[in-house]
């Protein structure tokens, strides 16, 4: 099976320039905490829940709600081609300790990989196995 079949297809992205909160809206929204921050449509970074809190909240600032993306995002950013083999794309979440990688085409994101979408499509055989991770793959 190739990542294309398993990823979520439907992501929504920021730029380096984007506000926290607006990167933190788009979280709301899509009921994620990943969001991948692109430059030209190619994956630079990404801002996190956890990236929000360790590198804006906890360190104190006065007004984080208005920090840049690119000033909290984790990068460079792990991805994979959209036409590799998902068991390449579990060994890269393993090796690389991430739990969603973004999937790309040419350069350009095209989707997302999470570790629930890889669960189901390597054990999720059957209505109740994919019913069990659904919440897991839920906004990616």
């Amino acid at each position: 099976m190739k990542v294309r079949e398993a990823m979520a297809k439907t992501i929504s992205t920021a730029t380096r320039d984007d506000t926290v909160a607006t990167v933190a809206g788009l979280m709301k929204k899509e009921d994620c905490g990943f969001i991948p921050i692109v430059d030209d449509g190619r994956p630079i970074g990404v801002v996190t829940d956890r990236d929000i809190v360790l590198r804006c909240l906890a360190i104190g600032h006065d007004d984080c709600l208005h920090d840049k993306a690119g000033e909290v995002m984790t990068s460079p950013v792990w991805s994979i081609s959209a036409d590799a083999d998902i068991e390449e794309a579990a060994h890269e979440m393993a090796v690389h300790e991430v739990r969603r990688l973004p999937a790309t085409e040419d350069g350009r994101l095209i989707g997302i990989l999470s570790f629930g979408n890889l669960e189901q499509a390597l054990h999720g055989e059957g209505a109740a196995a994919k019913e069990a991770t659904l919440g897991v793959t839920h906004g990616a």
